[in-house]
């Protein structure tokens, strides 16, 4: 689990992510990205129903969750990122999707 001050949790820091940030796209995964305020970066993570039930979506969000909290130490301080899972992700083994945030 990520600590409390590398989350995004409300619908105005989503928003305004989704709104001001850039986005970059891979097979399995979107992200946006946009300065932050603070000095801590933050994160969420967005997984539609389009990706599956509730297991497949938690498993997911779980395998993403850890890929960042891996990379932490190597992004940019004041940022807020949105991690967005495309359809078809559960088909990409973890190391492909590690390696993509990555890459």
């Amino acid at each position: 689990m990520l600590k409390k001050v590398n989350r995004l949790k409300k619908r105005y820091q989503f928003s305004y992510v989704y709104k001001a940030g850039q986005h970059f796209s891979g097979r399995a995964m979107v992200l946006y990205a946009t300065t932050s305020k603070t000095k801590d970066i933050k994160v969420g993570f967005a997984v539609t129903k389009k990706i599956g039930h509730a297991t497949k979506r938690n498993l997911v969000r779980r395998r993403l969750r850890e890929i960042v909290k891996k990379q932490l130490p190597n992004l940019k301080q004041n940022y807020n990122i949105i991690v967005v899972a495309k359809d078809g992700i559960t088909d990409f083994e973890f190391s492909y999707l590690e390696s993509e945030f990555v890459g």
